[in-house]
């Protein structure tokens, strides 16, 4: 029996998933030396990036062709809701600018999913999805029990949660029981975005760390 589509994409993608692993952001955030500012930036990003995962959820749910596609969608769509609040109020907390421009990498990113989200079948956008919730779900593993600061503690509870792991085995099921109605060329595409997501998950880290701007 082969390797299923997940599998073959994370094998792929192992470098991209040691080298977010190895991040100067991860590495200061775990020995909790990550100034603030670099926080402050990454939250002014990422809420620009949550707001967009809730978007491509929404047309993804309405692109669904059963109702258990579509409710697979809209179930986890409120957690993604409270995520983006969660993270608003840790931005506030920290004085940072919940209206900042998005910058560079973020940009590139968001585009990249809504493009799919808009263009190919639910499950072909999912795929390109995936890198986020699963590479936050292996620095999670990766930072149980060692972060030090209660902001940080509090930032990564849920990403370094039971819960998310099994969500992400859900999302990863997802996935591997849709995929083989994707052609092989239309399979190979999915592992091509999968990578370049992977890409944009290393470029995010960098973006903040960076303080990039255009």
């Amino acid at each position: 029996m082969g390797l299923r589509w997940t599998e073959q994409a994370l094998k792929i993608a192992e470098p991209l998933w040691e080298a977010v692993l190895q991040h100067d952001f991860v590495r200061e955030l775990r020995n909790g030396t990550l100034p603030d500012k670099k926080l402050i930036f990454y939250f002014e990003q990422n809420i620009h990036y949550i707001d967009m995962v809730v978007r491509c959820r929404t047309i993804a749910a309405a692109k669904a062709t059963s109702d258990a596609e579509r409710d697979f969608f809209l179930d986890r769509t409120p957690v993604v809701v409270e995520e983006l609040q969660h993270q608003r109020k840790m931005l506030a907390a920290l004085g940072g600018n919940p209206n900042a421009p998005i910058a560079p990498a973020c940009h590139g990113y968001t585009r990249h999913i809504l493009s799919l989200a808009w263009a190919r079948r639910p499950v072909e956008y999912f795929g390109a999805f995936l890198p986020c919730p699963l590479s936050y779900d292996e620095i999670g593993r990766h930072l149980k029990d060692r972060l030090t600061k209660p902001s940080h503690r509090d930032w990564w509870e849920f990403y370094m949660s039971r819960d998310h792991n099994e969500m992400c085995d859900r999302y990863r099921s997802f996935v591997d029981e849709r995929v083989d109605d994707v052609s092989a060329a239309g399979r190979n595409e999915m592992l091509q975005n999968f990578v370049l997501s992977c890409k944009y998950e290393y470029w995010f880290w960098d973006m903040a760390y960076n303080l990039e701007t255009w």
